[in-house]
């Protein structure tokens, strides 16, 4: 049985899977297949079906044994939204502001709901609730069974940042530079953090320290509890990439095209390498190697931060892989999906 990978970096620990397995270069494809559209948004997978979303608004269920399209769903907008699924449901939100969730078996649509602008963050689901940020500059909680609303807390710009969401606090960061924790039942605002800029990047959670860059250049450690900075780190450029954390080691890349691996504890520099691109798709661990897509796939020694290979794919890759023991599933921005053995 494949490893599930349900949301955005595996689970809402953002774990990246974490598979055991150390992998080499890949030694085939076993089967390449195009969507109509290029792809934003990173796959998700669940038992057989893979399910990539497109530009052109379509959601595909493709059968990772045949790499065939199982059924597709048209949206009403272009979706630039990794999917979520939960209770039998793939969710997603579109450029229109809609979120919809669609029966994972059959394509058919079960509810949507809407915001007031686009939504391009990952729903997440915690508790048979679904939070999802706008860039009408408000977060969402709606119900997960049936769409039905929750909460709406207006802060103060875009959110283009994929919450996370532990025990009762929502974690986002904010286009008026601004880190905020939210309570999950009632959506009131428990603590706010300026940074120098808008945030665009996705935290991650380690213990009680939030982790999460900004477009100021900056990468931030914040005590969880209360939004203190705990450490900071320049980096060459805007940072939009969420980060990996592996043990000790905390992995993020920026726009300068730079990968950057400190202590998670310390904020200190372990190690930093140059891919040549603007990294803006998350890093992610598995085993001993970092799967990055920076325009072409990178495996990265997570010890040394040395590329061990690289390879071209014929397009440009900007989504996170699934990375499971058996295969590897990327998308691209010309339409193609892979899966290499």
């Amino acid at each position: 049985m494949p490893h599930d990978w349900p949301t955005l970096l595996c689970d809402n620990a953002r774990s990246g899977g974490q598979a055991p397995q150390p992998w080499r270069a890949p030694g085939r494809s076993r089967w390449q297949t195009s969507v109509e559209g290029g792809v934003r948004g990173s796959p998700v997978l669940q038992g057989e079906l893979l399910y990539v979303t497109s530009v052109a608004g379509f959601l595909n269920a493709i059968n990772i044994r045949s790499g065939r399209t199982q059924w597709r769903f048209k949206a009403p907008a272009a979706i630039h939204s990794t999917p979520s699924i939960s209770s039998g449901r793939v969710l997603f939100g579109c450029s229109d502001g809609k979120v919809i969730a669609i029966d994972a078996l059959t394509g058919a649509k079960s509810w949507e709901t809407a915001a007031e602008d686009e939504v391009w963050t990952s729903p997440v689901v915690q508790n048979k609730a679904v939070f999802f940020g706008s860039a009408d500059g408000a977060m969402y909680a709606v119900q997960v069974e049936t769409g039905a609303p929750i909460w709406k807390q207006v802060l103060g710009g875009r959110i283009y940042s994929t919450a996370h969401v532990a025990e009762r606090h929502v974690y986002v960061g904010c286009g008026d530079g601004n880190i905020y924790s939210l309570d999950a039942l009632t959506g009131h605002v428990f603590w706010k953090t300026a940074t120098g800029d808008g945030i665009d990047c996705s935290p991650a959670l380690a213990n009680d320290t939030l982790l999460i860059g900004s477009q100021d250049y900056f990468f931030y450690a914040l005590d969880a509890g209360n939004g203190a900075i705990r450490w900071k780190y320049e980096a060459e450029l805007g940072i939009t990439s969420a980060p990996a954390i592996s043990g000790d080691l905390l992995i993020f890349g920026c726009k300068a095209g730079t990968l950057h691996g400190l202590d998670v504890r310390t904020g200190r520099a372990i190690w930093k390498t140059q891919t040549g691109q603007a990294i803006t798709a998350p890093p992610v661990v598995s085993g001993s190697v970092i799967w990055l897509q920076s325009g072409i796939t990178f495996a990265i020694n997570l010890s040394d931060g040395k590329v061990l290979w690289r390879a071209g794919m014929g397009n440009s890759l900007h989504s996170a892989p699934v990375v499971t023991n058996h295969a590897v599933y990327l998308a691209g921005m010309e339409g193609e999906v892979y899966a290499l053995e």
